[in-house]
């Protein structure tokens, strides 16, 4: 990974889930997630993936959150 955020949203169901966003060397999402249940509790594990080819930054260079796209709820 090069680059990643994670944010809270509502899943369907309207309770909070986490929403991750990769800049991934390879596309391999569920490497991501084998790798994380390693080391985190399984309610840290993000609920919803996104992946993209960079991260919005704002002018400071911080992660431009309200940039990022919103996470495809129904696939998650």
């Amino acid at each position: 990974v090069q680059d990643a955020a994670v944010t809270a949203v509502k899943d369907k169901g309207g309770n909070t889930a986490i929403a991750a966003y990769v800049t991934p060397e390879t596309a391999d999402i569920e490497a991501l997630k084998s790798a994380l249940k390693e080391t985190l509790p399984d309610y840290m594990i993000p609920a919803f993936w996104v992946t993209l080819n960079e991260l919005p930054v704002t002018a400071n260079g911080k992660v431009d959150r309200k940039s990022l796209p919103e996470p495809d709820i129904e696939a998650g």
